[in-house]
């Protein structure tokens, strides 16, 4: 397994290819997956690498759509959760995901199809 030392976070290799070039999709994404019914504000900052300022814009983007739910406990502590919408997201997410990762895999089919068509 290889590591990729970035500040001072260790990431799994499978870890690295998402981090180094992430799209906004990428982001969402990330904060989607890691919001369960437990999941707090610092969780997902320090679980995405995101600062206080990009955390608190994608959330507000991910409630404002409905795929992102926030509440508060008894004791004032912000929970956040992933709706229905939310997973429904994740999981056309992950199909298009995988897709474009089957792509990358097969370029020299990829290039012989484009040879067919021209």
């Amino acid at each position: 397994m290889y590591l990729l030392k970035v500040g001072f976070t260790l990431l799994r290799a499978r870890d690295q290819r998402r981090f180094l070039q992430r799209s906004r999709i990428d982001i969402i994404a990330c904060v989607l997956e890691n919001s369960d019914n437990s999941s707090r504000k610092t969780r997902l900052i320090y679980r995405c690498n995101l600062s206080l300022s990009q955390f608190n814009m994608y959330a507000d983007c991910l409630i404002e759509g409905e795929l992102l739910k926030k509440y508060l406990t008894q004791n004032g502590t912000e929970i956040f959760e992933t709706t229905e919408k939310g997973k429904k997201f994740l999981n056309d997410y992950e199909k298009i995901r995988k897709i474009l990762e089957k792509m990358r895999l097969q370029p020299k089919e990829i290039m012989a199809m484009k040879s067919q068509t021209t």
